[in-house]
């Protein structure tokens, strides 16, 4: 549960190598908006208690969140077993700028670029790792139709090794496809699905071993639009975890529960709030 609950916070503000229109997109757009509603409320910081399946409360991880008075930063303070991670989201207008992790000897920095209609035109991401004397840098250019959808996306790995990734809309105009091409060849291909109200359900990719569709997520949404359940695959594994969300009238998140495929609870996170 320790592993996954600081997954939780810091891989939201990091990068899964894999569904782009997801992680710079999708993730940063619904961000956005949990930052707004934070705002909105005062929230001065999140205090995030972590449950074990028999409800006692996990040793030696605690995760603290502060936000600024200005609103311009969100400091989170991650500790587990004795290990300190400190990650600073900075925001600017009411959307994510940067986010910078330090751990031990690694520092992980991105950096967002937004166009003039407000969205994303660049993402840099860079990793400076001081015992190994070491850094890795990759960009994302994004490109936009006319009716503001994205149309593809150069990833630029260390100025040299280059991604193009094309995206396809369904019928209704959402993105269906994520296609990754190298040197002219198809190397991986995404999938995503949406509700009636075109919300995103499914992220499904093909697996050359099974020789068929699975999903990577699945996300189902409450009435007031919010994700209420969270379905997560992993690869390899036949195992799967099912994280459900419940929220205050407010708005602000108020407990996660995590069960895996045989509904056992793995382990429960409450929120708690204060007020500026």
């Amino acid at each position: 549960m320790k592993a996954a609950l600081s997954f939780l916070f810091i891989g939201f503000t990091g990068f899964i190598n894999a569904q782009y229109y997801f992680n710079d997109i999708v993730s940063i757009r619904q961000g956005n908006e949990q930052y707004k509603v934070w705002r909105a409320q005062k929230i001065a910081a999140i205090k995030t208690i972590s449950y074990e399946p028999d409800n006692s409360i996990t040793e030696g991880l605690t995760v603290n969140q502060e936000i600024s008075r200005d609103g311009k930063k969100v400091t989170i303070t991650t500790v587990n077993n004795n290990q300190t991670s400190v990650t600073v989201n900075t925001y600017d207008l009411g959307v994510l700028k940067r986010t910078q992790t330090n751990n031990k000897n690694i520092s992980n920095k991105t950096d967002y670029t937004y166009d003039a209609q407000g969205r994303i035109s660049k993402v840099s991401l860079s990793t400076i790792d001081t015992f190994m004397n070491s850094t890795q840098a990759e960009i994302h250019e994004w490109t936009y139709d006319e009716f503001g959808a994205p149309v593809s996306m150069l990833k630029i790995k260390n100025q040299s090794d280059t991604v193009m990734v094309q995206f396809i809309k369904d019928e209704q105009g959402n993105i269906g496809e994520e296609r990754w091409q190298k040197k002219g060849r198809t190397i991986e291909s995404y999938y995503y699905y949406y509700n009636t109200n075109r919300q995103l359900t499914d992220i499904v990719r093909y697996n050359s071993k099974l020789k068929k569709l699975l999903p990577d997520f699945i996300y189902e949404y409450n009435t007031a639009g919010q994700p209420s359940q969270m379905t997560q695959f992993s690869l390899g594994s036949n195992n799967y975890f099912v994280w459900k969300y419940t929220y205050n009238d407010k708005g602000l998140k108020t407990q996660e529960i995590c069960s895996d495929k045989s509904k056992m609870q793995v382990g429960r996170i409450e929120y708690q709030y204060t007020i500026q």
